[in-house]
């Protein structure tokens, strides 16, 4: 007899189902609805599933690692962007180094197990409830994608991992039973792969009203081409260690990335989605409607997470990225780009993106606002990073690193804007130090001279934390053109098919079209459009170039640089210089970075693990 325990409660007309049992996961002895009555209601089985996709991990914008005060994000742990708060070590001290952790965004056996025993428990009771068979169907494939997903979830950070698809039955004996090795790396990529393939089809291409945010034929496409690609790079670039725990046989890439390609393919053959282009003539405010909130309907988003204030779903976002002097009170700053990621934006005549500070002996430009600077620029960058001068719910970002006085002789700013540094100048006319958002290497502002602009709603009236609502885009289809285009090249054969699917990114940007194509302008595309949106970190891992020196386009050694913008009160112009060295560590990523450490407490709970190469048992 099955000792599964069920914990069942109704919240705001929503059924939350979970249930443990021995092996990953504690026992939670609590009755409330029988199995019996669950899985003869459509409607609570309608329930169960909403608390399964609420189970996710979609690495939204709430995914900070540990407490989210620290400002450790994809985008701040890869080469995007710095955290600008001075406490946590990494964004503090800049004579010091930081090592990437072991655990660095870790996701626990026992959360995810509990997650994936729900969805193989689902797909088993599911099979003798009396559902209309297409309903049946299709819930089934919604459950399996789900269940995917979370194998997606553990294999890009920890490799191969114990493979379960049936419900472990607890029989009171050994408890040895329920505990599995792990499985290949390449067999959790063919898992992840095969089930999407085959629950695509069964798949409809929409929900209606009340149920379209669920998993569609496009979410189970998508999540084969994101994934295929991942495996297919690991191929190619990784190495097979622990007998294939680590790594795939380079002799499957291939393989993979064929399947990469067909699924995006096959979402590009739906005809539903399409590359929101509304703005023709504001390219910037084009590029910028696609990630405020509501947009999430805007037909590029294939899967989304949506956000609530009233059902008590809402996140923090707005509250921990807007610019210092927008932050409502506390707070704020949140992540700040790196010059490096601002100089990776192209010019529109696609020439690269290094700006133009100085001539050619050296003597800096002056501009009459600092925003001129980067006149020219891929409309996107704009869309994407509030820059000094920068407009913002009608006013200006203002961040300066100080004033040129009358005698040419500079003043950097020491404090926070709110600090009060002036300068009385000899016509008796004060100057602020520093702008409003900033100058300074102390205290919370961006330490860059940029905050991140992208999914900042400048709408929104109440600044206080879970007040936002902007959806995250899970998947969207600027991504699968990008993935369409990158296994392209990677299969070799089909240039001018990649070519298309760049230049189709490109043209919607509003930035002249590439005429020839090759790697280093795919993954320089896919850089820039998914920027912010947690791919960056990822990208570089499967890439395997993390671990490379920052000046080969790494991590290792990797600090991010600042523009200096300098007020010259005699001129009354800009200039600007370069900081090589604002107070943020410099990181050191090592290989054994790839494969996140598993971690003690599921070691423990299961012998039969084995640790991934570089850290013991």
């Amino acid at each position: 007899m099955k000792t599964y325990r069920y914990i069942i409660s109704l919240i705001t007309g929503v059924s939350l189902f979970s249930f443990t049992c021995c092996g990953f996961l504690d026992v939670e002895p609590t009755d409330r609805i029988t199995p019996e009555k669950v899985w003869s209601d459509p409607n609570l089985i309608n329930g169960v599933l909403v608390n399964l996709y609420d189970n996710m991990q979609m690495e939204d914008f709430n995914f900070w690692h540990r407490d989210a005060w620290r400002l450790q994000n994809l985008s701040t742990m890869s080469d995007e962007g710095q955290g600008s708060f001075q406490k946590d070590p990494l964004f503090d001290n800049g004579n010091a180094t930081y090592t990437y952790e072991d655990e660095l965004f870790p996701d626990n056996f026992k959360t995810r197990y509990n997650a994936i025993r729900k969805c193989n428990t689902f797909l088993k009771e599911l099979e003798t409830t009396n559902m209309d068979d297409q309903d049946k169907a299709i819930i089934e494939s919604e459950i399996r994608f789900i269940r995917a997903f979370h194998y997606f979830t553990l294999v890009k950070r920890y490799g191969g991992v114990p493979l379960i698809t049936v419900p472990q039955d607890y029989t009171g004996g050994d408890v040895e039973e329920l505990q599995v090795p792990r499985d290949k790396e390449v067999d959790i990529y063919n898992f992840i792969v095969s089930e999407c393939q085959d629950i695509a089809p069964k798949m409809p291409i929409s929900h209606d009203a009340i149920g379209k945010y669920r998993a569609t034929k496009g979410s189970a496409y998508s999540l084969c081409s994101r994934a295929a690609l991942y495996a297919g790079s690991i191929a190619k670039y990784g190495k097979v260690q622990l007998d294939g725990l680590v790594g795939i046989p380079s002799g499957e890439s291939s393989r993979f990335f064929q399947a990469s390609f067909d699924a995006s393919n096959a979402i590009l053959s739906l005809g539903v989605y399409s590359l929101y282009d509304k703005k023709l003539n504001d390219k910037v405010g084009n590029y910028r409607e696609i990630f405020i909130k509501g947009n999430g309907d805007n037909g590029e988003y294939i899967f989304q997470k949506q956000y609530n204030v009233a059902g008590g779903k809402g996140h923090d976002w707005d509250k921990r990225n807007a610019p210092f002097s927008y932050n409502g009170g506390s707070w704020g700053c949140g992540v700040a780009p790196t010059l490096e990621m601002i100089e990776s934006y192209e010019y529109t005549d696609g020439s690269p993106g290094d700006l133009k500070i100085e001539d050619e002996n050296g003597k800096p430009y002056e501009f009459n606002n600092p925003i001129d600077l980067f006149e020219g620029k891929d409309p996107r960058l704009f869309a994407s990073v509030y820059l000094p001068g920068s407009l913002c719910k009608g006013s200006n970002v203002e961040w300066q690193r100080g004033i040129i006085i009358e005698d040419g002789s500079r003043i950097v700013a020491t404090n926070i804007p709110t600090a009060g540094e002036n300068y009385k100048a000899q016509d008796g006319t004060v100057y602020n130090i520093s702008g409003k958002d900033g100058g300074s290497d102390t205290g919370d502002p961006s330490k860059t001279g940029f905050y991140q602009k992208k999914f900042w709603d400048e709408t929104l009236a109440d600044m206080s934390l879970e007040k936002s609502e902007t959806p995250w885009p899970v998947f969207r289809l600027g991504e699968v053109y990008l993935n369409l285009a990158e296994a392209a090249m990677e299969l070799g054969g089909k240039e001018l098919i990649a070519l298309n699917a760049v230049n189709m990114i490109r043209k919607r940007a509003g930035i002249i079209e590439h005429s020839s194509i090759d790697m280093e302008k795919v993954r320089q595309e896919r850089k820039i459009e998914l920027a912010f949106e947690g791919h960056r970190f990822w990208d570089m891992k499967r890439w395997r170039i993390a671990h490379l020196d920052s000046d080969r386009g790494g991590l290792n050694g990797f600090r991010g640089s600042a523009l200096y913008p300098w007020y010259n009160i005699a001129t009354k112009k800009y200039s600007f210089e370069i900081g090589r060295k604002p107070p943020k560590q410099v990181r050191i990523f090592s290989e054994r970075n790839y494969y996140t450490k598993i971690t003690g407490e599921d070691m423990n709970s299961n012998p039969k693990l084995i640790n991934n190469p570089g850290y013991t048992n």
